[in-house]
């Protein structure tokens, strides 16, 4: 059954859903919508949870597989999302590799995951990336795609995967004003300011990103330590809304992504700074990867008596991908690379130096 793949890359997991194409039951006329002939969207288990490490090793083929994330192993690359764009390689197995490359890495091991367990190659896939990210890290994750053998799929911001989840279910408020996403994930914090429209379209207002806040933090510290914590993060969302001079009232509700969100105190204290709804979409720790499937059903009928796209004899971790319908353009051609992240940088051994 044709399927669209979602895939969100983390700093420390990875995550994965799919939506398959629905069919109109005996006695019933087709949909007449398009997107109304793809059914909800599913979480996939890659490994044995619904989340993997955001981890690659070389394989004794020379291909990039996922790792088991443990850090600190000479023969893992990890912690590569937020290293694309920087000029200094990852180093692993000996070998230099762009971040960038190693993000398409792991999203054709997650697409030749996939086709093991469905049996045929997604018909479109969605990479979902920091809400955050420019034209110059988007160029380089295209070109990368590219360079794979990926063609070239989606690339949705994280933000937008999380407005058009909750969108398709029908959770959010009616006469939806503006949205705060609020992502806090083991690595970081993201909050996002954004405009609901119809189904699938929105408008960014403003984003910030803060990898001083981590999830994985909340996770170890005591009861005092997680209500400081999670204070922190409640107050960077709180004066990135105070500084787009957002109007009363105009804010409908605050929308949760992230493996950090499910704290029942965060919900509390986000209610109380603004006075809306707080909402929870399945299990926080997906709601971006499913948002990123429903990002790419076609907005258009599909003839189903068309042309299937074209696959090879024998799924690969290459797995083709048919072009979303409406992908991002090109970045400008003179666009600078965004500031340097931090790069910790560690000796290598002897051996592979």
């Amino acid at each position: 059954m044709p399927y669209l793949l979602g895939i969100e890359i983390g700093e420390t997991a990875v995550s994965a859903a799919l939506c398959r194409r629905s069919s109109p039951s005996r006695g019933h006329a087709p949909q007449a919508s398009a997107e109304a002939a793809w059914g909800p969207a599913e979480p996939v288990t890659l490994g044995s949870s619904p989340v993997v490490a955001s981890s690659l090793v070389l394989s004794p083929g020379g291909e990039l597989v996922a790792g088991d994330g443990a850090t600190g192993a000479p023969d893992q690359a990890t912690g590569f999302l937020h290293r694309v764009g920087d000029d200094v390689g990852v180093q692993l197995a000996g070998h230099v590799l762009r971040p960038e490359a190693l993000l398409a890495g792991m999203v054709c091991w997650v697409a030749g995951r996939l086709w093991q367990l469905q049996g045929r190659a997604p018909d479109r896939i969605a990479v979902a990336h920091p809400t955050g990210w420019g034209p110059y890290r988007l160029r380089l994750l295209r070109n990368a795609f590219d360079e794979a053998g990926l063609g070239a799929p989606a690339l949705v911001p994280r933000a937008g995967a999380v407005v058009t989840g909750f969108q398709t279910a029908g959770r959010l408020p009616a006469g939806a004003g503006a949205l705060v996403v609020f992502r806090l994930g083991a690595a970081d914090l993201e909050v996002s300011l954004v405009h609901p429209h119809t189904t699938g379209q929105y408008e960014f207002v403003t984003t910030t990103w803060c990898p001083d806040l981590a999830g994985s933090e909340v996770d170890t510290a005591d009861g005092a330590g997680q209500r400081s914590i999670l204070q922190a993060a409640v107050d960077v969302a709180a004066r990135t809304v105070a500084a787009c001079g957002l109007p009363p009232g105009e804010l409908s509700a605050v929308l949760l992504a992230g493996s950090a969100t499910g704290l029942p105190l965060l919900t509390e204290l986000l209610a109380q700074a603004f006075r809306v709804p707080v909402l929870r979409l399945g299990d926080p720790r997906l709601t971006v990867a499913c948002g990123a499937a429903l990002s790419v059903r076609p907005r258009t009928r599909l003839d189903p008596a068309g042309p299937a796209p074209a696959v090879p004899e024998s799924p690969t971790a290459e797995a083709p991908l048919v072009t979303a319908m409406e992908p991002l353009p090109p970045g400008p051609t003179g666009a600078l690379p965004p500031p340097r992240p931090p790069v910790r940088v560690t000796e290598a051994p002897a051996g592979r130096r």
